[in-house]
């Protein structure tokens, strides 16, 4: 029976390989077996790090100071500068720390300091003063916008608790769904966020989800475990690496992310996909201008209904702020918009469809 699995195996994965090959890049994979694990494996666990946080405390009574483990996690060598480098990791690993260090596959221990991070999309990076290990390469970026559901997925980290952790541990599986929205505690704001049911524990978190070439595509953040008469498996969610190489590299080089704005306050809005004379059409509706903000001094008004930004038609802030998130201060996005309603919120029997054109400004 097991013989008859791993062949099975071997000929599914040989088949995702010679089928996803026609869309990659110009460059050539060759491995040595259908299967590419191993060799993706061998690369790659010893540019996932273990991340340990630890939080100062001091006694009055005692007067001793102490740094103890807080909290851990795993996280990705991205960035070589030579003589250091930069992990990327989750916020909420990092979050209620003070003190950090990294511990490499082979057991060196760094200390490190922590760059910046954001609570939008629970990234935060870490750097590293003295050069990696000898042999150990950065993790190849990845494109998750060109993740299929049903691809090979491998997942690389450190899960379990602190004083047992099962450091680099390999699991793998597939893409289950894309565009999965996530609206968890790790989030400040709306993420989409990509399934797999390759397994995810505590601990793994900051680690690397990796697509059959070996490349980060996403990065593990959260699980669904069980609820009060549920118990799931195979349901992990990772953090899509298109939606944050912008913020990460803005963490690089500022310490912090500064995201856009519209100058608004806006809510969903439910109705037909298509606008009718007494039904406004589902979109994001105005419920509050920022006075002289961007959207006010590009014509927008009060209950006017936000349907498409360049072009892209939109539902939810999740997909609001996903399109916003491409532009930063100062470019301009071009917003479909309904008019509906009278300035006392009435409905007036019919609509206009207007077109903005909005220069984004810097949240404050």
């Amino acid at each position: 029976m097991k013989k008859t699995v791993s062949l099975m195996l071997a000929l599914l994965m040989a088949l995702a390989v010679s089928g996803l090959s026609e869309a990659a890049p110009a460059y050539d994979i060759v491995y040595s077996s259908v299967n590419p694990i191993p060799e993706i494996a061998a690369r790659v666990r010893p540019a996932v790090v273990d991340v340990i946080a630890s939080r100062e405390s001091w006694d009055p009574e005692t007067r001793v100071a102490s740094v103890d483990p807080w909290s851990g996690g795993s996280g990705c060598f991205i960035q070589d500068t030579g003589d250091g480098g930069f992990i990327l990791t989750n916020n909420h690993v990092v979050a209620e720390g003070d003190v950090f260090k990294i511990m490499w596959l082979d057991g060196t221990e760094m200390d490190c300091e922590l760059v910046g991070s954001d609570d939008g999309t629970d990234i935060a990076v870490l750097r590293f003063n003295e050069p990696a290990p000898e042999g150990v390469e950065v993790i190849p970026l990845g494109d998750s916008d060109a993740l299929q559901i049903g691809e090979l997925a491998i997942v690389i980290g450190n899960p379990g608790p602190m004083d047992e952790t099962l450091y680099s541990t390999v699991t793998a599986g597939i893409i289950s769904a894309l565009d999965r929205s996530a609206n968890a505690d790790n989030f400040s704001r709306s993420v989409s966020v990509i399934q797999t049911d390759a397994a995810i524990n505590t601990g793994n978190s900051g680690g690397a989800l990796l697509n059959w070439r070996g490349e980060l595509v996403g990065i593990p953040t959260l699980k669904y475990m069980y609820t009060m008469d549920v118990i799931y498996e195979g349901l992990g969610f990772c953090i899509p690496i298109n939606a944050v190489k912008g913020f990460v590299n803005q963490i690089i080089e500022t310490g912090t992310v500064v995201r856009p704005r519209l100058g608004m306050t806006i809510q969903a809005f439910d109705g037909p996909e298509d606008p009718m004379r007494n039904y406004p059409p589902a979109g994001l509706q105005v419920v509050e201008l920022d006075r002289r903000g961007p959207a006010e001094r590009a014509g927008l008004k009060q209950y006017d209904i936000i349907t498409e930004i360049n072009g892209v038609r939109i539902h939810s802030f999740l997909e609001m702020t996903a399109e916003l998130d491409k532009f930063e201060a100062g470019d301009s996005v071009d917003l479909k918009v309904y008019r509906y309603y009278d300035e006392n919120g009435e409905l007036t029997g019919r609509y206009e469809e207007h077109y903005f054109s909005v220069t984004l400004e810097m949240i404050d």
